[in-house]
């Protein structure tokens, strides 16, 4: 009986340990919760000094952010459009052959619509085999059923939002896909077949379920002239020749501060796809310090000046129509350096400060 009594003991420790740190944890989010307040930003917002220089701009939006208490009125009162990324990849909205399940982008798109503000939806199509459905990459489908699953896939959701989201990025990093750029494959490519021609199909169909939304190519890598934007503005122009209703290339400009690109390099860049007519869009703006050595006000410095440059290209291109950046507020700081993940720079901390980069952001728009 003794023995018994102190296996219960032994169980019973961990068990409140548990409770206590869970107790503790919860409370600290409650604080947390509680204790924000609106940060004092200053006049004009942000989306009124973009707007002088013919630019859109948008912000990613996390739907669970949007019960917080500060969250929703900055992206209201900073930014002029709301990116849906996340909890739309096809895995999330098509987890079923016939089942779609669109909580999290109708949660982002009613938000929208009560503050009278365009949607971005990101994406329709990507070829990453980590975004797809087992149901799908294991499903021995001919190509011509895949085909039609595709088919399915963005007619349900275009025709889902006809009249309320007005830009889809269609077709998401198939070039660096194609190239294996960083090992990355490009699943449907690989099981489709025809080239690009899936790519002309997606516009197409897009095109067919909401004949006035915006149609975007995006990617990555494709901020400056290489081989990945070369073979994107060779797909274009001559896509564009054959009547596929493509309406704008969007790059994402994900930054590794370490290996920042050249602001000359990206006008450049910029520029040669305005001139065949098709407007630029930065897509998925932000600034990873993560891999740079250096204090924190050396990344903070650093951090300023890619800003500073990525503005000014968009501005001097010409050819830059919408700037959307990655997020708004580093809230799982702490998380991200308990795990060690890669950290995200924004323009706002964990608590919705502004950050040294908002201040440079803001500057970078308001000379001419």
């Amino acid at each position: 009986m003794a023995k018994h009594k102190k296996n219960k003991q032994r169980y019973k420790r961990p068990l409140q340990a548990g409770v206590v740190l869970f107790t503790f944890v919860l409370a600290g989010l409650i604080y947390w919760y509680f204790s924000l307040s609106a940060p004092d930003l200053p006049q004009p917002p942000l989306k009124e000094l973009v707007g002088k220089h013919h630019v859109d701009l948008g912000v990613r939006v996390i739907p669970d952010r949007l019960n917080e208490r500060v969250y929703p009125g900055i992206v209201t009162s900073q930014f002029d459009f709301v990116t849906i990324d996340g909890g739309v990849h096809f895995e999330q909205v098509h987890p079923e052959p016939t089942k779609f399940d669109f909580s999290k982008s109708d949660k982002v798109v009613a938000f929208a619509t009560e503050h009278n503000m365009p949607v971005q939806f990101h994406h329709l199509v990507w070829g990453d085999d980590y975004v797809l459905p087992d149901w799908l990459t294991e499903g021995h489908y001919s190509k011509e059923q895949l085909l039609d699953i595709l088919h399915d896939h963005i007619t349900a959701i275009v025709q889902r939002y006809k009249g309320q989201v007005k830009e889809y990025t269609v077709v998401n990093e198939a070039f660096t896909e194609n190239q294996h750029i960083y090992g990355l494959k490009n699943w449907w490519a690989d099981h489709i077949g025809n080239g690009t021609k899936y790519i002309d199909d997606s516009f197409i169909w897009a095109h067919q379920a909401d004949p006035k939304a915006k149609l975007l190519l995006n990617d990555f890598y494709n901020e400056t002239e290489n081989s990945v934007s070369d073979a994107m503005y060779d797909y274009v122009k001559d896509a564009r020749a054959r009547g596929v209703p493509i309406d704008g290339v969007g790059m994402q400009l994900h930054i590794d501060a370490s290996r920042p690109p050249i602001k000359e390099d990206i006008v450049k860049n910029m520029k040669r796809f305005g001139e065949i007519g098709v407007p630029v869009y930065v897509t998925e703006f932000d600034v990873n310090t993560n891999s740079v050595k250096g204090d924190d006000a050396y990344k903070n410095w650093l951090e300023s000046k890619i800003t500073n440059d990525i503005v000014r290209a968009c501005i001097e291109s010409k050819a830059c129509v919408s700037f959307d950046v990655f997020g708004l507020g580093s809230k799982n700081d702490l998380l991200k350096k308990l795990i060690r993940a890669d950290s995200r720079a924004y323009m706002f901390d964990s608590r919705y400060r502004p950050r040294p980069s908002f201040y440079t952001f803001r500057q970078a728009w308001m000379n001419p």
